[in-house]
């Protein structure tokens, strides 16, 4: 593709290839652009909500995307402590509010490749790989990258606009300076999975999370590369003690005998160490380039809204871009982007996630109680089980966001 008159795209993660192929459906030319070769197929976000999985329907991807996971219309909150379910939530009690009333479990390297073959389908279409986007700038009309291949090569690029979905640390964001307020939690999380069945053990939903004072978990499962089955849990962890000991055999066996003792030992197939951040951009446009994902905000992993409301950005604005490139709107409604999901992704993403993790973890025994049983009585209580599963499944933040003028 030969053309300036196009949108980059930096990062091909799945907010970047889904924006991607939501653009070139329209016949809208795409260049996008990413530092890895090939797609990582390591253990990142695997679930996609109710509400993306209503979204992406209108691109061709859930019904593929069905075939590749697992649906999961339950999820769960227990406590380790006195070893009881909390409460319990089943997404077909709000089968009147969305299509899909079920979590579907799918690695995000399956969604990217999926959302990718689609969207190669469209000549507007093109994916530079490997590559890194180096220098970043913009004109009135114009938007200019450079990239840098891997034998040093540089290349320009030009478009009318640019989104960077570069993740955390994206070049979009710091080269226009915009500021990304908030916090990295002390400890870090580590994510090892196992082919062990926590269903069949301990009567484990396929999402679920289990608070402790001193060392909580979450494990969820996913479907593996031949439907085999593998459970991921996650461990905070606690310590400073560093990260080979951390990831070590030893370290992990002990927090599956704390935490689910159901086996002398765990076969361990994965593990991932990272730290964990929250935070929002101070604005996720800066004239013609906007920010969507992980660029433009971050949060721990309970819950599992990252990655979603990642995928929600990028549909808004490929959207609002759409309606600009065939005239039947002008960019004001790239300010109406920022409006609508900036405030989102602070009430609904960030609050949400926070409140997880407090609920988990927490440590006083007054409140630890108070939180467990309001859990309880939330699940129990139909009106506030309801509001909870559209609160939880993002279905209330798009729709507050689409009625944002």
């Amino acid at each position: 593709m030969a053309t300036d008159d196009c949108i980059l795209i930096s990062g091909a993660g799945p907010v970047g290839t889904i924006t991607g192929l939501a653009l070139a459906r329209q016949g809208i030319p795409v260049k996008l652009f990413d530092t890895l070769a090939e797609i990582p197929t390591d253990h990142r976000a695997a679930t996609l909500h109710p509400s993306t999985l209503d979204m992406v329907e209108g691109i061709g991807l859930t019904e593929r995307l069905m075939a590749k996971g697992i649906a999961s219309p339950h999820f769960q909150y227990r406590d380790r402590a006195t070893g009881e379910i909390v409460a319990e939530f089943d997404y077909r009690d709000i089968g009147d509010e969305t299509r899909h009333p079920y979590a579907l479990q799918v690695e995000q390297h399956k969604t990217i490749g999926v959302a990718l073959e689609l969207a190669q389908l469209h000549s507007a279409f093109q994916l530079t790989r490997p590559c890194t986007v180096v220098e970043v700038g913009q004109t009135a009309d114009r938007v200019e990258i450079t990239v840098e291949h891997p034998d040093g090569r540089r290349e320009t690029h030009r478009g009318r606009y640019l989104i960077g979905c570069e993740g955390g640390r994206s070049i979009t964001r710091k080269t226009f300076d915009i500021d990304f307020p908030g916090f990295t939690w002390q400890e870090r999380f580590i994510i090892v999975a196992t082919h062990f069945d926590f269903a069949a053990a301990g009567g484990y939903r396929f999402r679920n999370y289990v608070a402790h004072p001193d060392q909580w978990c979450a494990l969820m499962k996913v479907p593996g590369e031949r439907f085999e089955g593998i459970w991921r849990c996650l461990f905070p962890a606690l310590t400073d003690e560093p990260n080979e000991v951390v990831t070590s055999d030893e370290w992990i066996q002990a927090r599956f005998q704390e935490c689910l003792p159901f086996a002398p030992s765990f076969t361990i197939v994965h593990r991932n160490l990272y730290d964990v951040h929250q935070r929002v951009a101070a604005s996720f446009r800066a004239g013609r380039a906007l920010l969507a994902g992980d660029s433009a905000h971050v949060n721990n992993p309970i819950g599992g809204m990252g990655m979603n409301s990642g995928i929600h950005d990028g549909l808004n604005l490929a959207t609002k871009l759409g309606r600009i490139w065939r005239g039947e709107a002008d960019e004001s409604v790239l300010d109406q982007y920022d409006r609508q999901r900036r405030p989102t992704a602070q009430k609904y993403v960030q609050a949400q996630s926070i409140r997880n993790k407090e609920t988990l973890q927490e440590k006083d025994p007054a409140i630890r109680r108070k939180r467990l049983d309001e859990l309880k009585r939330t699940a129990d209580t139909k009106a506030l089980a309801h509001d909870f599963m559209l609160r939880s499944s993002l279905i209330a933040m798009v729709r507050e966001a689409d009625a944002t003028a």
